[in-house]
């Protein structure tokens, strides 16, 4: 399959639906209150770059000998999937399912609430 990059197009991953299935959802209780992601320790621990590559499995390629040391390509790439979780995330709500694909958004994109459809 091959992957389109503009702004209405988005290629949905097993790495984004294994990081979001790994999400530390819970309530926020300000204003009305909602459901969140939390924002300082989306999956767990404070350090987000390892976080991710510890649940996509990575080994670390840095150039140290710890255990948690990952490179800079590493983290950069997890931080790029950890942005991406957003999009990811509206798909599936949207959507209403968690399926790896190539997704466009519909005509309401850039109006607040995109909405997507799985491209055949």
């Amino acid at each position: 399959m091959e992957e389109v990059r503009d702004a209405s197009t988005f290629t949905m991953t097993n790495d984004h639906l294994t990081l979001l299935r790994n999400a530390c959802v819970e309530w926020q209780d300000c204003e009305t209150g909602a459901p969140a992601i939390d924002p300082k320790r989306p999956y767990g621990n404070s350090s987000v770059g390892c976080d991710v590559a510890e649940i996509l499995g990575w080994k670390p390629d840095g150039d140290d000998d710890g255990p948690d040391y990952y490179s800079e390509h590493q983290l950069r790439l997890a931080s790029q999937l950890h942005r991406e979780t957003e999009t990811a995330l509206q798909i599936i709500l949207t959507t209403g399912r968690m399926q790896m694909g190539v997704y466009r958004a519909t005509e309401n994109y850039g109006r607040g609430k995109p909405s997507w459809e799985l491209v055949p």
